[in-house]
């Protein structure tokens, strides 16, 4: 069980299916990574304490009719089951969030048309997305940003890049300060 994002950052407890299995979200537990972005023409530089966290859809996945109670693991706001190669996959998250600012990130649409953005890492063959939104902090000071990553799969091979346009981290980061949106692709 884990809080809604709005609520703050998110401790994940163990998912334990059963007395003899337990898997640890510990991974997923929030990190601060600091940042600097550097001076434009029309900005100064800025250290920023980026304050990161992963939601449930990271590791579980829409219930189907022939998952079992065992398998289901809530936060405040839902119902899913666990997933085995999401989990998997999982273990990678922290480190593709600690070098995303050197990695392609694209607008993508989120549920109900809202804008996110996705960066995907290819590996094994596979297409593994990794999809994030950006709100900035203030509770935690005046260059402080929260990044969570609202859900994290291996794409289905035969559908199109979910991602379209490109956009530094570093350019997301200063909208997101700022105040200002930025323009995504038509």
């Amino acid at each position: 069980m884990g809080v809604n994002w709005d609520s703050g950052l998110i401790y994940w407890k163990d998912h334990i299916p059963s007395t003899s299995e337990r898997y640890s979200l510990s991974h997923l537990h929030p990190f601060i990574q600091p940042l600097n972005l550097s001076a434009t023409e029309k900005h100064p530089s800025r250290n920023v304490q980026l304050h990161v966290s992963f939601g449930l859809h990271t590791f579980t996945r829409a219930i189907l009719a022939c998952d079992s109670d065992h398998q289901f693991y809530r936060d405040n706001r839902e119902v899913r089951s666990f997933c085995a190669k999401r989990y998997a996959s999982s273990f990678e998250l922290p480190q593709i969030i600690q070098t995303l600012e050197h990695r392609r990130c694209e607008f993508a649409r989120g549920m109900g048309g809202i804008i996110n953005y996705v960066t995907v890492e290819t590996r094994r063959g596979e297409r593994y997305a990794v999809f994030f939104d950006l709100r900035r902090f203030k509770k935690a000071g005046a260059d402080a940003v929260h990044l969570m990553v609202q859900s994290a799969y291996v794409l289905d091979a035969n559908k199109p890049a979910p991602g379209r346009g490109r956009i530094s981290f570093h350019a997301l980061l200063g909208h997101i300060l700022r105040g200002t949106n930025p323009r995504p692709p038509p």
